[in-house]
């Protein structure tokens, strides 16, 4: 199994820090990750938050790609709802062939009710944008002529450079049945949560097998959520870690509209991996266990507001003593 970190480059009110220095240290985190082992890099998007949570992904992984040489570069998720698919095949064309060919792109259609507010865009409409969005894609990176017409896209004849030194991966990530059924319908990648009820991942492998793909050929990344966090001692950790949580979760409550746990203290700590290896490495055996084939895992690389040394030396540690129980 494969293993990678995931970024968003939050800078909370509390722990507030000058943004450029949120960045830099998020940058060498991502470049660290590779001299540790680390197999992939993933960063995720949301737009107009307090928090400053990563706007803008693939300038960002264009700014990893030229730190690093051999990690691969992933969204996790890139709101494909909220941007035009043109402009998204020519970004991710640019940015592919700037890390030599090790970009891959997770898609999604967003649910934040204020993104679509701000940015002009019918929330009901986000699935079916982001289906079509797939389909230009593919015909985009291609670099020949194509035209299509959908609902909410039409494309004339056009030809779209420069072409990317690959293909990028495309992953459709989400929980559902519907991001399920839209990942096997097209052929593409799944990416889930761990804690996805295994019917939902068996319903994308029918589904890939039921329009013509095998889905032996088809991998599963699965993101654990709300985080990892390794250390020597469990209790210690989680003194460290808990506040940081905290704030996490509260903030996913605030977006969905509801209530926040009032203290740390009320946190469900089993939802969290936080302890020595070995008591990490049989956590994830468990966990994703159910789901069956699942070809790399990823997890927050940095809690919201955790100082840099602390979430390094959780990274360390994972990369030395947990990676190898995995082979």
């Amino acid at each position: 199994m494969k293993f990678g970190i995931w970024l968003d480059f939050r800078n909370p009110q509390r722990w507030r820090q000058p943004w450029r220095a949120v960045y830099e240290e998020t940058l060498e985190m991502a470049a660290g990750a590779e001299d540790l082992g680390f197999e992939s890099v993933w960063l995720s998007e949301h737009h107009l938050t307090d928090d400053g949570y990563l706007p803008s992904l693939l300038p960002a992984l264009t700014a990893i790609a030229a730190r690093t040489s051999r990690i691969r570069l992933g969204t996790a998720m890139l709101l494909a709802s909220l941007v035009h698919p043109l402009r998204l095949a020519e970004d991710a064309a640019v940015a592919d062939l700037l890390s030599g060919g090790r970009l891959e792109l997770g898609l999604a259609p967003g649910y934040r009710d204020k993104e679509f507010e701000a940015l002009g865009v019918a929330r009901a409409q986000r699935g079916a944008r982001t289906e079509e969005t797939v389909q230009i894609l593919r015909r985009a990176w291609t670099g020949e002529p194509f035209s299509f017409e959908g609902e909410h896209f039409r494309v004339d004849d056009v030809v779209v450079t420069p072409v990317p030194e690959q293909a990028p991966p495309v992953w459709i990530g989400g929980g559902s049945r519907a991001a399920a059924l839209r990942a096997g319908r097209h052929g593409l990648r799944f990416l889930p949560d761990l804690g996805t009820d295994p019917e939902i991942l068996d319903l994308y492998r029918t589904t890939l097998a039921a329009h013509g793909h095998d889905p032996a050929r088809f991998g599963v990344t699965a993101i654990v959520t709300p985080g990892v966090y390794v250390c020597e001692d469990a209790e210690e950790g989680w003194r460290e870690i808990k506040e940081h949580y905290w704030y996490l979760l509260n903030k996913f409550q605030e977006w969905f509209g509801l209530p926040g746990l009032p203290s740390a203290d009320d946190l469900p700590r089993e939802l969290f991996l936080v302890g020595p290896p070995d008591h990490i490495a049989e956590q994830l055996r468990e966990r994703v266990k159910p789901l069956g084939d699942v070809e790399r895992v990823i997890f927050f690389g940095r809690a919201p507001g955790l100082p840099a040394e602390k979430a390094r030396r959780s990274l360390q540690l994972f990369a030395e003593h947990v990676i190898p129980r995995f082979g």
